[in-house]
C-alpha cells in the first residue's frame, strides 16, 4: 500500500492544480500532444516550464517487472526564441521494490527554421544522460506540420547506449558493451480548441545489440489528450502493443516490452 501512495498523490495533486487555475486561458507553444513525439514549437526566450509526468509500464511476462513506474521531473527554459534547454531527473520503481533515482539528463531542442517557411517544419533534439553504469545519447530529427486545427508530427531517433560494466550478457554469451536502438514515432492532433486536443500516437522502436544486427523489436499505436488551462497543461495516453519480435505471446514481444504504456504529464508555465 505506501509504495502506491506516491502515485495516488501525484495523480490527485495533477487533477487538482488543473482544476484550480483560473489565470486567462491561453494555448502553450509547446504543448504535449503526444507521449513519445515531439514537435518543434517552442516557447519563447526567457519562457520556463516545470513538468513532471508519471509512466506505468505494464504486461511483461516476467512478474518482478509488473508494472513498472517512471517519474521524471523536469526544469525547462527558452534559451533563444529557437533553442530551448531542460535538466531531468529520472526515477523509477518495479513492482515490490521501491523508487530510486535513476539518473539526471539533460536535453537541447533547436529549432532549423522559423514556423511557417519550409513545408514541413524541422527542429533538432540532442538528450544526455549519465548513471555511472552507462551514457546515453539520444539525437533526433522533429518534423512537423500544421494546418488549420491539425497538427502532424514524426520523429526519426537514435539512442546509443555505452555501457562501463560487463554484466549483462546476450543471449550468445557475449558481453553487451553497447546498444543502438532505433525508433519512428508518428502522430496526429486535433486541436477542438485552446483547452482540448486529441490525438493518435504511433511507434516502431528496434534495438541493434553491440551496434549488430536487429535484434528485438515492437509497435504500438494509441490515442492521447490534452488539457490546457492559463498556463497549466495535462496530458494523458496510452500506447499498447500490437506487435513485436520475437513473439511471446500471440503477435506481442512481451518478454522485453511492455503490453500497455500509459504516460501522465502535467506541465506548469511559470
Amino acid at each position: 500500500m505506501r509504495r502506491n501512495r506516491f502515485h495516488t498523490i501525484w495523480i490527485a495533486a495533477a487533477i487538482t492544480m488543473v482544476g484550480s487555475i483560473s489565470v486567462p486561458r491561453m494555448a502553450l507553444a509547446d504543448r504535449k500532444y503526444f507521449l513519445e513525439s515531439y514537435t518543434p514549437y517552442l516557447a519563447p526566450a526567457g519562457a520556463t516550464e516545470l513538468e513532471t509526468s508519471l509512466t506505468a509500464l505494464s504486461g511483461k511476462q516476467d512478474p518482478a517487472l509488473h508494472p513498472e513506474w517512471d517519474p521524471r521531473f523536469e526544469y525547462e527554459t527558452g534559451i533563444t526564441d529557437r533553442l530551448t534547454g531542460s535538466f531531468y531527473l529520472n526515477f523509477s520503481q518495479v513492482s515490490g521494490g521501491s523508487l530510486h533515482f535513476d539518473t539526471p539528463s539533460m536535453e537541447f531542442i533547436y529549432q532549423l527554421a522559423a514556423p511557417g517557411v519550409l513545408p514541413v517544419d524541422p527542429a533538432g533534439y540532442l538528450e544526455v544522460s549519465e548513471n555511472g553504469e552507462e551514457m546515453e545519447l539520444e539525437p533526433k530529427l522533429l518534423l512537423a506540420r500544421r494546418q488549420g486545427p491539425l497538427v502532424a508530427a514524426l520523429n526519426l531517433i537514435g539512442e546509443f547506449e555505452f555501457r562501463h560494466n560487463n554484466e549483462e550478457l546476450l543471449a550468445d554469451g557475449s558481453v553487451l558493451h553497447r546498444e543502438f536502438k532505433g525508433e519512428i514515432s508518428a502522430g496526429a492532433a486535433w486541436e477542438l480548441g485552446p483547452q482540448i486536443a486529441l490525438a493518435l500516437e504511433s511507434r516502431y522502436r528496434a534495438e541493434y545489440p553491440n551496434f549488430g544486427r536487429r535484434g528485438d523489436s515492437v509497435f504500438s499505436l494509441g490515442p492521447s489528450i490534452n488539457l490546457q488551462s492559463g498556463k497549466t497543461q495535462l496530458a494523458l495516453g496510452i500506447l499498447p502493443q500490437l506487435a513485436g519480435t520475437p513473439r511471446t505471446s500471440g503477435n506481442r514481444n512481451l518478454v522485453d516490452f511492455e503490453k500497455t504504456q500509459i504516460r501522465l504529464i502535467l506541465g506548469v508555465s511559470l
